[in-house]
C-alpha cells in the first residue's frame, strides 16, 4: 500500500501513461513535487523497496523520472533549485543503502529513473559485492563458467525482448550496469560487447560515449576480443574511425587507435557502416533561448521505414539521439506530422543536418559533455560516415549563415540597418515570444537585489553581459537555420551575432531589449503573479526546455501613472491607494531588504484573487512599482516631502498598509533588529489602524522614525 500522499500525488496523474494529456499532468505534478523534496525522497523510499514491478509502481517510477527530468533541466538553466534537488535525494540514496533497505528491483528501478532523467545513476545504486583487494583494480570474469546464456538471457529481459534494437539494448544494459560496483562493471561490459552477436559490436561503439572510465575500457577489452575472433567488420572499424573524433578521452583514443591498426594489419579495411538512406523529409525547430534544437529526419533503407530525432542544446552539445522504425509509411507520415505540429521548424536540406550535429558535437566537447550514445545509429542510419565536429565558434556558426561573405562587402550603415531589424524578431517568430528570455539565478538576484529601478537595469544588463556569448551563439545558430531554409532573414541574425561577438554594447542592440523586457516578465509571472500556463505539447520526442513568456510588462518602460488609476483598479479588493503606500513604506523601512518577489506575492495574495482581468493585474503591477520605486525616493529626499497622509482617516488606513507589511514579511522584522523605538512605534501604528490613539503623537513621532528605520536598513546607504 503506498502512502497516502503518494496516493494523493497519483491521482492527479491518468492511469493511461499515453493517454492525452498524460505528459502536461506528469510535468504539472513532477513540478510539484521538487517543491517537496521531502515528499521526494519518500517516492524514493517506495521505489527503493519494489519487489516486482505493479502498475501502480510504474506510474510511481514515470512520476519520479519527470521530476528528475524537471530537476535536470532546471540545472542546466542556471538554477541552483534543480542541483539542490538532485544532491538531496541522492544523499538520501546514501542514507537507504547504509540502512540496507534498498531492493535489488528497487535499485534497477531507480537506475532507470536517473537515466531516463538524462542523468548519471548515483553510486549509492550500486550493489554489495565481495572483491578480493587485489582485484579491485582488474576483476575480470575469465574464470567463470560459460557466460553466454546468462548474458543473452540478462540482455533479453533489460531490452523488453528487442535485442535487435540498439537503443533498446544500450537503454537497458545502461540502467542494469548502474546497479554494480565499478570493477564489476568493467569486466560485465566486456563480456557482452564480446559475445558475437554483430549489434553488440554496435553496442561496444555506442559504450565508447560513456563518461565512466570503466565502462569505456570494457567495451575496448570487447571490441578487442571481437577482432580476435574475426568478429569485426569492416563497417564496424568504419565506425570506431568516426567515434574517435567525438571523444576527448586520450585513453580511449589510444585504445581505437590501437584496434583500428590492428583490423588494418588483419587486412580490414574501414567501409562505411550501410548504404545510403532515401531522405524524404528533414527539418528542425527554430533555437529557443537554452540554445535547444530538436532535428527530425525522416529516412527509408530499402524497404524499412524509420524517423531520427537528434537533440541539440548549447553548452551541452548532442542531448538525446535516437531512430524510431516504422512499420508502414503511413505510420511514419503520422509520426512526422505529430512532431512538427509541436514546435515552429524549417524544413532543411540533409547538408545542414550534418552541419548542425558537427557543430554539436563541437561545443559539446568543448564543454565536457560526450554526445549521446545513440548518435552512432543516428549517424550510422543517415549514412554520415565521414561526420566530424565541426569548429563552432561565431565567427565560424557566421560563416555558415553568411556563405557569400555579405556583411564583408556592407558598409557600416547598412549593417547597422540589419542590426535594427532585429526589433521585430518577436513579432516575426512566435519562437522568440515564447522563449528568448533569461531566467537563471544570476538574473533572478540581479532584480530581487536592485533598490531602484535604475539599480535594477543596471544589474540586469550587467548579467545579460555574462550570458554574452550564449546569446551571440544561440543568435548565429538561428541565422545558420534560417539560411539553410532559404529565409533572407538570416543575414540580420548573421550581423546581429557578429556585432555582438565583437563587443558591440547590447543595449544598443535591439534583440537584446526585447530578451531583458521578457526576463523581467517571466520573474514577474514566475515569483509573483504565478505562471499558470501548462505545456500542451502532448507528444515530444525531445524535450521542451522552455515555456511560453507571458506577454503583458515591460519593466524598462513602465507609463507614468494616471489620477485616481491605483483607486480605481484596487476597488474590487476593497483597497485603496493609501493602504498600498502604508504597505510600501513597511517594506522599504523593514530592518532588512525585503526582495520585491516576497513583498509582491503578498499583496497578490491580497489584491489577485479579487481581480478577474490579467491586464488589470498587470497594470496594478506596474503601478506599485512605481510606488515602491516613488517610496525609496521620498526615503532619501532629506526634507520637502511628507511621507505619511495628511488627513486623520487616511493615516488609519495607511496605518493598517503598513502593519500588514510588517506582518505578512514577518521574517525581515527579526526581534533582534528591533528596539524601543520600534515597540513605541508599533503601539502607535496599531492604535491609528483601529481608529484610535493620539494622531498628534502619530504625525510627530513616525516619520522621524521612519527616516531611521530607512537609514538603518541593510544595504540601503
Amino acid at each position: 500500500m503506498l502512502p497516502h500522499k503518494i496516493q494523493t500525488l497519483l491521482g492527479e496523474l491518468p492511469r493511461n501513461l499515453e493517454a492525452h494529456g498524460a505528459r502536461t499532468a506528469f510535468k504539472r505534478v513532477a513540478q510539484a513535487l521538487m517543491s517537496q523534496p521531502d515528499l521526494a525522497v519518500n517516492v524514493v523510499e517506495v521505489i527503493g523497496q519494489f519487489n516486482a514491478p505493479k502498475d501502480e509502481e510504474e506510474r510511481v517510477t514515470v512520476l519520479l523520472s519527470s521530476t528528475l527530468d524537471e530537476a535536470r533541466m532546471t540545472r542546466e538553466n542556471g538554477k541552483t533549485a534543480g542541483t539542490t534537488f538532485i544532491n538531496h535525494l541522492e544523499n538520501a540514496l546514501l542514507t537507504l543503502k547504509d540502512k540496507g533497505t534498498l531492493s535489488d528491483s528497487g535499485r534497477f528501478a531507480l537506475a532507470s529513473c536517473w537515466i531516463r532523467a538524462g542523468l548519471v545513476a548515483p553510486e549509492a545504486l550500486a550493489g554489495d559485492f565481495a572483491i578480493p583487494d587485489d582485484m579491485q583494480d582488474d576483476f575480470d570474469l575469465s574464470d567463470m563458467p560459460d557466460l553466454g546464456p546468462i548474458i543473452d538471457k540478462m540482455l533479453r529481459e533489460v531490452s523488453g525482448g528487442d535485442t535487435d534494437s540498439l537503443s533498446a539494448l544500450h537503454a537497458g544494459f545502461s540502467e542494469l550496469i548502474a546497479t554494480l560496483p565499478a570493477p564489476i562493471r568493467k569486466a560485465v561490459t566486456h563480456k557482452v560487447v564480446a559475445r558475437p552477436k554483430p549489434i553488440l559490436g554496435e553496442l561496444g561503439c555506442a559504450l565508447l560515449l560513456d563518461g565512466r572510465h570503466e565502462i569505456r575500457q570494457g567495451a575496448l577489452d570487447g571490441l578487442n576480443e571481437r577482432l580476435d575472433a574475426d568478429a569485426v567488420p569492416s563497417e564496424l572499424i568504419g565506425r570506431l574511425t568516426v567515434i574517435r573524433s567525438w571523444v576527448e578521452d586520450d585513453e580511449t583514443q589510444s585504445g581505437i587507435d590501437a584496434i583500428v591498426r590492428k583490423a588494418l594489419r588483419k587486412g580490414a579495411v574501414p567501409a562505411p557502416t550501410k548504404k545510403e538512406p532515401k531522405i524524404h523529409r528533414a527539418f528542425s525547430s527554430l533555437i529557443d533561448g537554452t540554445g535547444a534544437q530538436s532535428i527530425t529526419v525522416a529516412f527509408q533503407i530499402g524497404g524499412m521505414r524509420n524517423v531520427a530525432v537528434v537533440l541539440i542544446k548549447q553548452g551541452f552539445g548532442i542531448k538525446d539521439a535516437y531512430v524510431i522504425p516504422c512499420q508502414s509509411a503511413t505510420e511514419q507520415r503520422r509520426l512526422i506530422d505529430m512532431i512538427a505540429s509541436q514546435v515552429e521548424t524549417r524544413d532543411v536540406p540533409v547538408s545542414y543536418v550534418a552541419n548542425a550535429i558537427g557543430l554539436g558535437l563541437s561545443d559539446g566537447l568543448q564543454n565536457g559533455h560526450p554526445p549521446a550514445a545513440g548518435l552512432v545509429n543516428v549517424v550510422q542510419s543517415l549514412g554520415f560516415s565521414e561526420l566530424r565536429p565541426v569548429p563552432a565558434s561565431i565567427a565560424d556558426i557566421v560563416a555558415l549563415a553568411d556563405t557569400e561573405d555579405q556583411l564583408r562587402e556592407m558598409s557600416a550603415q547598412a549593417k547597422g540597418r540589419l542590426i535594427t531589424a532585429s526589433a521585430d524578431w518577436d513579432s516575426q517568430f512566435p519562437m522568440i515570444s515564447e522563449s528568448w528570455y533569461e531566467d537563471s539565478d544570476s538574473v533572478t538576484d540581479a532584480i530581487e537585489g536592485a533598490k531602484t529601478s535604475v539599480a535594477l537595469k543596471r544589474a540586469i544588463w550587467k548579467a545579460f553581459e555574462d550570458r554574452r556569448a550564449h546569446w551571440s551563439s544561440v543568435i548565429a545558430r538561428m541565422g545558420h537555420l534560417l539560411h539553410a531554409s532559404a529565409d533572407d532573414r538570416a543575414i540580420q541574425f548573421a550581423a546581429v551575432a557578429r556585432a555582438l561577438d565583437e563587443g558591440r554594447d547590447l543595449k544598443k542592440t535591439p534583440i537584446m531589449e526585447t530578451i531583458f523586457g521578457y526576463s523581467f516578465q517571466v520573474w514577474l509571472h514566475e515569483n509573483v503573479i504565478g505562471d499558470g500556463s501548462q505545456d500542451s505539447n502532448e507528444f515530444a520526442p525531445f524535450e521542451i526546455t522552455s515555456g511560453p513568456a507571458p506577454a503583458g510588462l515591460k519593466m524598462p518602460d513602465l507609463q507614468p501613472e494616471k489620477p485616481d488609476e491605483l483607486g480605481k483598479l484596487l476597488k474590487p479588493a476593497g483597497l485603496t491607494e493609501w493602504w498600498v503606500d502604508g504597505y510600501l513604506m513597511g517594506v522599504c523601512t523593514a530592518p532588512e531588504f525585503v526582495p520585491p518577489g516576497s513583498w509582491a506575492q503578498v499583496l497578490m495574495n491580497v489584491i489577485g484573487p479579487e481581480i478577474d482581468n490579467d491586464k488589470k493585474l498587470e497594470r496594478i503591477l506596474e503601478l506599485l512599482m512605481l510606488r515602491y520605486n516613488g517610496a525609496l525616493t521620498m526615503l532619501r529626499t532629506p526634507i520637502g516631502v511628507s511621507l505619511i497622509p495628511e488627513h486623520e482617516p487616511l493615516i488609519s488606513i495607511w496605518a493598517d498598509g503598513y502593519l500588514t507589511a510588517w506582518e505578512g514579511n514577518k521574517v525581515y522584522w527579526p526581534e533582534s533588529r528591533l528596539g524601543g523605538q520600534d515597540k513605541t512605534s508599533r503601539i502607535l501604528l496599531e492604535s491609528a489602524a483601529a481608529w484610535q490613539g493620539d494622531i498628534d503623537s502619530f504625525r510627530k513621532h513616525i516619520p522621524n522614525w521612519l527616516r531611521q528605520r530607512f537609514a538603518a536598513q541593510k544595504g540601503i546607504l
